[in-house]
């Protein structure tokens, strides 16, 4: 009887050892890749949560090796002038931090319609992979490890950080032949096709909707005709042939107040340049005339040479001009 209970004991023994090894070896690696997959989400996922618009799904020709460390990229907001600023935030705190630079298909889709050869990469090829959530960080102050991954704002501008490699940046953002051809016709349009050899400065005047907004964000009104006249003076003191070449979002205006000056072109005022036109004819210009706005920033910024620009205090256009020593008030 005795060995009987002990041949039990034995079995029972022996049964609840291979359960809790069954229970350690299958199930808890089941609960574990659960937890993990609840929060993840596959790089698909995430580059739709970065844009306003919805993106269309598209077959991937080539995927790509999951990143092993972390990444950059930013959220979506704003036109032209800030999605070029979201993209330079990018791909100059990808090198400042060694990580892999990444922007999502919003952003990239309007900068490819206008520029040659962008080298940051969209989601695409790791559209597959899945993204530790936990992981990301909101600012390059937040982050002090390459395992950690670096989400910026959407209208993040980091002049400081970007013009540490300006001449790399105006190379990145090279425009479309088409854009480029197109600029230098307007250019010689503006010179009335003159055998002189013209100084162009391009003349950015920002005013419908960025009237209002000035008021309700900095308490001033916008820039008025003075100023323009004032930068313009400054010019035409400097050089003997002076062409001024003037895109604005109000044309109208602009022929009131200046169609007088023999020496001053309005693009807009006869038909209506795109966006991506009217940033390369400012970029063509040796020089340049801005007020605010991160258009009109970018244009100054891919024309180089001297700038003179609209004071106004906390406005990231003052950022540019404490760092570029081109670059001034008047």
């Amino acid at each position: 009887m005795l060995t009987t209970n002990h041949n039990l004991l034995f079995k029972a023994i022996v049964l609840a050892l291979c359960v809790i090894s069954f229970v350690h070896v299958f199930l808890f690696p089941l609960y574990d890749l659960g937890a993990s997959k609840a929060n993840l989400k596959t790089y698909q996922d995430f580059e739709q949560s970065l844009c306003i618009s919805n993106l269309r799904h598209q077959r991937v020709l080539k995927k790509s090796a999951c990143p092993q460390y972390g990444i950059v990229t930013i959220v979506q907001g704003g036109r032209l002038g800030n999605q070029m600023w979201e993209y330079a935030s990018v791909w100059a705190l990808a090198r400042r931090t060694g990580l892999e630079p990444y922007v999502p298909r919003c952003i990239r889709a309007k900068l490819d319609q206008i520029f040659e050869s962008l080298s940051v990469p969209t989601f695409e090829e790791i559209s597959h992979c899945t993204v530790p959530l936990s992981k990301f960080v909101r600012s390059s102050e937040a982050w002090n490890s390459t395992n950690q991954s670096i989400i910026l704002p959407r209208y993040s501008i980091q002049p400081e950080l970007v013009l540490t490699w300006v001449q790399d940046i105006i190379q990145e953002f090279s425009f479309k032949k088409k854009f480029s051809d197109k600029s230098q016709q307007i250019l010689m349009q503006a010179a009335k096709n003159s055998t002189r050899e013209h100084v162009f400065v391009g003349v950015h005047v920002r005013r419908t909707d960025y009237i209002g907004y000035l008021r309700r964000k900095h308490s001033v009104d916008a820039a008025n005709a003075s100023f323009y006249r004032l930068a313009m003076n400054y010019f035409e003191e400097k050089y003997i042939y002076v062409m001024f070449v003037m895109v604005s979002d109000d044309p109208t205006w602009c022929a009131k107040n200046f169609a007088w000056k023999k020496n001053l072109y309005i693009t807009n005022q006869h038909h209506k340049n795109s966006p991506a036109l009217d940033l390369a004819v400012l970029g063509a210009c040796n020089h340049s005339i801005i007020d605010y706005g991160t258009f009109g920033e970018w244009g100054a910024l891919l024309a180089g040479g001297e700038t003179i620009f609209y004071n106004l205090t906390h406005h990231s256009t003052n950022k540019l001009g404490q760092i570029l020593h081109n670059w001034h008030t008047i």
